[in-house]
């Protein structure tokens, strides 16, 4: 079994939806919405990758400067040996760092582990672990130029720490996402110097890849060159 994974415990069936989806976040404080099973925010590339039973291949640098900015991509292994009501419901989860440092994890849900679930639902089994919501809102209804953009129905919210429960108005379903404002804030100015950076030096860049495609290219030309010359024979 993950290590991910907990437990189920024996419910009555009226209760079991909101089992399923309480599955997915451990006991913790309200006042400690940093904490997600066995990730902090605010931790280090290393322990996220060894919390998650990960290797440090499945971590992808996006940026280098003027911060380092990674992303780690964790999938829930597949078991058809488990009973449904033991089954995680967490499909995958996306971790995001700034300078070696976890901001965000954003919780993605198998669809078929809360299909049928509505806003109340969720809710209604989150607010154990994180008690009432700070804001909520209403559902709201997809429309042609909503595409599957995610939007805020519950949010949790202490110190630094905040979790937020999103809907996709297209397609349905729910994601969570436990961040800290600050480091994100770091992470977004980051992204967006980088970006700069990437635009004002791609001239550069583009030119300096030329340059070794055309030394390649000579290379190989005198390879072959010279190998013809060897066995030529008139």
């Amino acid at each position: 079994m993950s290590r991910l994974a907990r437990p189920a415990r024996r419910v009555a069936p009226s209760g079991l939806c909101a089992c399923v989806v309480l599955l997915a976040v451990t006991s913790v404080s309200a006042a400690d919405l940093g904490q997600y099973r066995d990730f902090r925010l605010g931790s280090s590339t290393a322990e996220v990758v060894k919390a998650a039973g990960s290797s440090g291949r499945d971590v992808k640098t996006l940026h280098a400067r003027p911060a380092l900015l990674q992303e780690m991509n964790w999938r829930a292994p597949y078991s058809a040996a488990r009973a449904p009501a033991a089954v995680d419901p967490v499909g995958s989860m996306i971790f995001s760092f700034v300078d070696d440092q976890l901001y965000k994890i954003v919780v993605l849900y198998a669809p078929s582990r809360i299909e049928g679930l509505t806003t109340a639902d969720m809710i209604a089994a989150l607010s154990p672990a994180y008690g009432p919501p700070a804001s909520r809102s209403a559902r709201p209804r997809g429309g042609d130029d909503a595409l599957n953009a995610t939007v805020p129905v519950a949010q949790w919210r202490n110190g630094d720490s905040v979790v937020t429960l999103q809907y996709y108005q297209y397609s349905g379903g729910y994601e969570l996402v436990i961040a800290s404002p600050s480091l994100e804030r770091l992470a977004s100015k980051a992204e967006a110097s980088a970006l700069v950076l990437d635009a004002r030096e791609a001239p550069a860049r583009e030119a300096a890849l030329l340059k070794r495609q055309a030394e390649a290219a000579q290379v190989e030309a005198e390879r072959t060159r010279l190998k013809n010359k060897e066995a030529f024979r008139p």
